[in-house]
């Protein structure tokens, strides 16, 4: 329980959802979760609590205001819905939405976001403005039409954007070393370029081609039939598997040899591609860049599954 107050000011812990077990531990975060269930959505940063319980907290006029540092994703997503909440129930009226923060001596982003339900007029980013929106944007004059937060999606647009896989484990290797394994014979007469592959994540785009390779046994190759690509597998065996044997989810400690997410959405909707779009989920600047199927992308980017240049402007 908070002690009453009139305002509540913070700078609460950044801790992503995939971060919250390791740091706070399983019972902690089970019962935080149930606590907000249907206010505060699976997957959303530790910091959406924060907000959530001083949203409450103004709803039965226990607070008058309330703000805090957030990272800046804090914006869009999973996280977002607690600003939305905050905006159909209150407002926000005062907010910088992307600045630069120091947390634990690394260099961040962050959104500062003040709320309640005053007449002080609005500020974003240090200017007057109509209104703020959930994703910080604002309204210039009263009556604009901006807030692209209400925007429907397009269904033309449906599946045709997709989160690269998950690997969970070393399946990745320099290319040097898949070029020498291709080469090499395997004892069922197949090449071992049926599953290994050229291999980018977020710094392939943000910065240069890596040339890394991926160890990628598909979506359900048995153990049996990967074993016969003898080189790739031996790789796997001694870098993977026992990483997997450590890990909480029993289907990923059983299937070791295959990726935790291999993406099957992914994979179909680009199978009938030459090339697809990629960018960087998480960059200081929004770029694309071309890539041929017949790779596998890691998480860190999104893949576009459009093959023309027009979808892009």
């Amino acid at each position: 329980m908070w002690p009453r107050a009139d305002v509540v000011v913070g700078n609460p812990p950044f801790l992503g959802d995939k971060k919250m077990r390791r740091e706070l531990g399983d019972a902690y975060v089970d019962a935080l979760r149930a606590t907000y269930a249907g206010r505060v959505p699976g997957g959303a940063d530790l910091v959406c609590y924060w907000f959530e319980k001083s949203r409450a907290a103004l709803a039965s006029q226990a607070l008058t205001a309330a703000g805090f540092v957030a990272t800046n994703s804090i914006r869009g997503g999973k996280n977002r819905a607690v600003l939305d909440a905050i905006v159909q129930s209150s407002r926000i009226y005062d907010a910088w939405s992307d600045e630069p923060w120091v947390n634990d001596g690394a260099a961040v982003r962050v959104s500062l976001v003040a709320f309640g339900a005053n007449g002080q007029a609005a500020h974003l980013n240090g200017q007057p403005v109509a209104s703020i929106h959930a994703d910080l944007t604002a309204d210039t004059q009263p009556g604009d039409a901006l807030n692209i937060v209400s925007a429907r999606p397009l269904t033309a647009n449906k599946m045709a954007c997709f989160i690269g896989g998950m690997k969970k484990g070393a399946f990745d290797v320099a290319g040097a070393t898949a070029r020498q394994w291709l080469r090499l014979p395997n004892p069922n007469g197949r090449s071992s370029a049926e599953v290994v592959k050229p291999w980018a994540n977020g710094l392939d785009v943000t910065r240069r081609p890596q040339d890394m390779w991926i160890v990628d046994f598909g979506l359900d190759m048995p153990e049996a039939d990967a074993a016969l690509f003898e080189a790739p597998f031996a790789h796997v065996t001694a870098s993977v598997r026992p990483q997997r044997a450590a890990v909480r989810n029993e289907l990923e400690k059983a299937r070791w040899w295959l990726h935790a997410r291999p993406a099957p959405d992914l994979r179909k909707a680009v199978a009938p591609l030459q090339r697809y779009a990629v960018t960087a989920r998480v960059a200081k600047h929004r770029l694309f860049a071309w890539e041929r199927t017949g790779g596998v992308i890691d998480g860190q980017l999104v893949a576009i599954a459009r093959t023309d240049d027009t979808t892009f402007g």
